[in-house]
């Protein structure tokens, strides 16, 4: 299981590497299985305000409604995912994110993803 302050700091991570336009705007909550106004996805869910850098626009994560106008609202994140994102397996987390939206554009690349210039690529 992970801290409120871990699962936050690989979102970022995870932000920063696939949906660069995003970023958190407050902290992460753990959320409870028992509260209905939580959506979780299972034991060990964290919820989060997402903002978009540019458009200003907001995705709500962990929660089924609020009093956020103009913004969308999506089940938790799952600190399996997070944890799996810690070692290096990307699948889930990418998946997560083309679930609430929030993939990089095409012509964005992430600067994560770049190969060195020069020179040939070994096969």
């Amino acid at each position: 299981m992970l801290l409120r302050e871990q699962a936050q700091r690989l979102f970022e991570l995870a932000l920063a590497e696939f949906a660069p336009d995003w970023e958190i705007a407050g902290a992460c909550v753990e959320l409870s299985v028992h509260n209905p106004e939580h959506w979780v996805s299972g034991l060990g869910t964290f919820g989060l305000v997402l903002r978009n850098r540019e458009h200003g626009a907001a995705k709500i994560l962990g929660w089924r409604t609020g009093e956020f106008r103009n913004a969308t609202y999506y089940r938790g994140i799952s600190y399996r995912v997070l944890e799996a994102y810690a070692d290096r397996i990307t699948d889930p987390i990418r998946r997560y994110f083309e679930e609430i939206g929030v993939t990089a554009s095409p012509e964005t690349p992430s600067p994560f993803l770049q190969r060195p210039s020069g020179g040939a690529r070994r096969v």
